[in-house]
């Protein structure tokens, strides 16, 4: 179903992180940007279209983007996760870090925004922030955690941060924190009036997006992580640190169908919403398309296609169109991004 179509190189290897992988598509300037994190550092390449189908593609361009303080100074801050997160009058890229999130112009150029995390109540512990993800037309969403002993159950919170993006300029501001995780932020996700936050506990909320969030249903977790999030019609669907992907129903909160996709954990999931496509990668070595059915009643999974990259523990995937004629993958110290087309 799938061919391997090229190979885009990186400055530096891909950490390993959940979800780590973002791409952006800009047609108009055949151009498409892979972003991945490597410890401090947001690695992009910028990679000109006509490169596609030539194995190895000569027409890159890098650079790398580093979290920032208010006065523009280079911070060395462990980066969790970056995002290009593209609504409609504008494209930011956010980055998750120990200390808070940022948000610069797509091209790395400008530092728009700096929300720095400062724990209220003086506890020991510490913070970070990790999931991205845009809601509707003006929303950036991300997860903020905090942990006061790693050791010990029930030490920890989390959070989501919406924050509300102005079409341009830098008035960006925190428009409300939602609370309920009692476990670290792991994975968020949006589409359409939807959005929907995972944590470490495989607890998983959906919240009805707009003016003011509010929740629409909880689904408690079974203790394995909820590492990467999808919405698709009425479905919420969470990969998770045992291999298996589930899928619920977004009001209810019911199990619909549970599948073993990965016999490692996974790392990170999209989806070719326009065709009902769903892309898994994992600790396993493997990538797996599946063909996803939905309807109020049932959700029907079956496997479409597979690769394995071999000696890879892959940590991210990205479909680069909505409607899955091709995707790429990236992988823990592997530095470069894997392109498959269809045909």
């Amino acid at each position: 179903m799938y061919h391997k179509s090229k190979s885009v190189h990186l400055k530096s290897s891909a950490s390993l992180r959940y979800n780590n992988l973002s791409v952006l598509c800009s047609p108009e300037r055949n151009v498409t940007c892979y972003a991945v994190v490597h410890k401090a550092v947001v690695n992009i390449s910028n990679c000109a279209s006509e490169g596609a189908g030539s194995g190895v593609s000569p027409n890159v361009t890098q650079r790398q983007l580093h979290c920032k303080d208010v006065a523009g100074v280079t911070q060395n801050a462990a980066i969790l996760e970056a995002k290009f997160c593209e609504l409609p009058s504008r494209t930011l890229m956010v980055v998750c870090c120990q200390k808070g999130v940022q948000m610069f112009e797509p091209d790395s150029s400008a530092l728009v925004f700096w929300h720095a995390l400062f724990n209220s109540d003086g506890n020991d512990g510490f913070l970070f922030t990790r999931g991205i993800a845009s809601v509707l037309d003006s929303f950036i969403a991300v997860g903020a955690a905090f942990v006061r002993d790693p050791e010990s159950p029930g030490t920890s919170t989390g959070s989501v941060l919406v924050f509300s993006i102005p079409s341009r300029g830098t008035n960006v501001q925190l428009s409300e924190t939602l609370s309920g995780h009692s476990y670290p932020i792991s994975a968020v996700a949006g589409a359409g009036d939807l959005m929907a936050s995972g944590d470490d506990s495989g607890c998983i909320m959906v919240w009805q997006a707009g003016p003011k969030f509010y929740q629409l249903t909880r689904i408690n977790g079974g203790g394995a992580t909820c590492s990467s999030l999808c919405l698709y019609k009425n479905l919420v669907i969470g990969g998770y640190g045992t291999g298996h992907i589930r899928f619920f129903d977004t009001q209810k909160g019911n199990l619909m169908t549970e599948i073993c996709a990965h016999a490692k954990w996974i790392h990170a999931m999209d989806l070719a919403p326009s065709v009902g496509l769903l892309l898994s990668t994992s600790e396993d070595t493997m990538l797996r398309v599946w063909s996803l059915k939905a309807d109020d009643n049932q959700a029907k999974v079956s496997l479409a296609h597979q690769e394995c990259i071999t000696d890879v523990q892959l940590c991210g995937a990205k479909f680069l169109d909505k409607e899955g004629h091709s995707f790429c993958v990236s992988g823990y110290d592997a530095p470069e991004v894997v392109c498959f087309t269809k045909g």
